[in-house]
């Protein structure tokens, strides 16, 4: 669940206008009052005339004429010079998270850290076509994420064609993991992250780490190398594991016995697995005979792999009817 910035809010009553004294108010209690009492006189069945909602934010909010202009015409979705009040207060009400994800450049990323509310624990981000964000932009992302963080989830979805993160943007936003980090959800569609970035992410993995959930879908740029130094860098904590590398085609069978490996000496705590990689043809029944042989008893496994001679290996492995082993014949 997302957590809000808390905003001192007076009792108001929108149909009077007035507001129930509950004390001394302090200033920012005063001036949203004043909002209130504004909407009130030029509300009208739910909906506020663009030109009055312009002329309300532009005197209480740190916005230019231009971009409050550009606001308002975003929330009059039906262009009939008139926006939802309802509108104006979920925009008005957004948590700090929402606010993030709408950024798309580095300049926007600048205010990062002074958006985040102090002693922040659980940070969940999902950046949809933020093909602006450059190397620095990952960098300040990096830089930004607090100490205090347990819980840190960050998803972002790039053009095929317009990413503009290399090693180093990736080796700059990993950089920033803090050691206590408990649990990392880490998505990014980019296709031309290399084995270097994977290396990267290996060396600063937090050592107490419960849940690791890694989607790098689309990229063929990884190799056995990189994922050999990513799966033996994981911690022994880990109860809970999702990798998913599908529609890579260079995936072998070193990376399965390293993780075969991983899982009898330091992976023993390990209670949910899943591993896509449905793309590679390089994957022989032996790869996947080290893997299914080496897994511990579990509470949820999932592993999708492409052979051609291993149709029949996975019954060999399953014991309960929720487990899902899959190898896809090429």
């Amino acid at each position: 669940e997302r957590q809000g910035v808390g905003i001192p809010v007076p009792v108001a009553s929108l149909e009077t206008g007035t507001i129930r004294d509950r004390g001394a108010m302090d200033d920012k209690d005063m001036q949203l009052a004043k909002v209130v009492e504004l909407f009130t006189k030029f509300s009208k069945d739910g909906m506020v005339p663009t030109a009055s909602l312009q002329r309300i934010l532009c005197s209480c909010v740190p916005l230019s004429e231009t971009d409050v202009a550009r606001l308002v015409e975003a929330m009059d979705t039906q262009k009939s010079g008139k926006v939802p009040l309802q509108h104006f207060i979920s925009w008005m009400f957004r948590n700090f998270e929402d606010q993030i994800e709408e950024w798309k450049t580095d300049a926007e990323l600048e205010n990062f850290t002074s958006t985040l509310p102090e002693g922040l624990q659980k940070l969940g981000l999902s950046f949809v076509d933020p093909d602006k964000f450059t190397d620095h932009g990952f960098g300040l992302i990096g830089a930004g994420l607090p100490a205090t963080l347990k819980t840190l989830a960050l998803a972002f979805e790039f053009s095929w064609t317009e990413c503009k993160i290399s090693k180093d943007g990736f080796g700059k936003l990993v950089a920033g993991l803090p050691k206590g980090l408990s649990s990392l959800d880490l998505s990014i569609h980019n296709d031309e992250l290399g084995d270097e970035a994977l290396k990267l992410l290996a060396e600063v993995m937090p050592p107490t780490m419960s849940r690791v959930v890694l989607h790098f879908k689309d990229n063929d740029s990884f190799s056995d190398t990189g994922l050999c130094a990513l799966i033996s860098s994981l911690p022994s904590s880990l109860t809970e594991l999702s990798l998913n590398f599908d529609a890579n085609g260079q995936l072998s069978d070193a990376t399965l016995t390293t993780l075969a490996i991983w899982l009898r000496d330091t992976g023993k705590a390990l209670q949910k697995l899943q591993f896509i990689g449905n793309s590679s043809p390089k994957i022989t029944e032996n790869g996947l005979h080290d893997l299914c042989s080496a897994l511990p008893k579990m509470k949820q496994l999932r592993l999708e792999f492409q052979s051609s001679d291993a149709a029949d290996l996975p019954g060999q492995f399953i014991t309960k009817q929720e487990e899902f082993v899959v190898f896809v014949p090429h």
